[in-house]
């Protein structure tokens, strides 16, 4: 089987993918790709009956993952191009993880949880990018059933939110394009 490739996570999609025990099966089907404040907030997942030993390290070590680390500077200036209705939903990984995306040209597809990196995506016109867990999984193999968050309609629902501030001119400092 032909691995996916250009497949960048946020924390929220590592978590659940450790919490359905499938995480070994993931990473050997897709190139993953994370940043490294990811990583960090990744290893303290906790659930409902306790704690999800996360150690990425491990597969860094054997290959498996790539863990990416920024350029603080370009970090903050991406961020700092959106109002503070957006600045507020956007975490750290996020930010990361949004700023790597954006300075590259290599085809990354973002797999997320959270409904401001699929708006951010949607306001950038980079919507192709934001992909839901759901829809890695049925292209995989792996498919299964998700709470919303992890599904394509999640998705499409925040990307289509995105799209709509593009057009009204919301979401960026001074109403104007990023």
């Amino acid at each position: 089987m032909k691995k996916l490739r250009f497949l960048l996570l946020d924390a929220g999609p590592i978590i659940k993918l450790f919490e359905l025990g499938i995480w070994e099966s993931f990473i050997a089907r897709c190139d993953v790709t994370i940043t490294a404040t990811v990583a960090d907030q990744a290893q303290y997942a906790v659930r409902e009956d306790g704690d999800i030993a996360i150690d990425l390290d491990g597969y860094r070590a054997r290959g498996q993952l790539q863990i990416v680390d920024t350029d603080v500077t370009a970090d903050r200036a991406f961020y700092d191009q959106f109002d503070a209705a957006y600045q507020t939903q956007i975490h750290d990984g996020e930010k990361q993880t949004l700023a790597f995306l954006c300075r590259t040209a290599q085809p990354w597809q973002l797999c997320a949880a959270d409904g401001a990196v699929f708006r951010v995506l949607g306001r950038l016109g980079r919507g192709e990018q934001g992909t839901s867990l759901e829809e890695v999984l049925l292209m995989i193999g792996l498919a299964r059933d998700l709470p919303w968050q992890y599904t394509r309609e999640f998705r499409e629902k925040y990307t289509k939110l995105g799209q709509i501030d593009a057009v009204q001119g919301g979401g960026v400092r001074g109403n104007s394009a990023p």
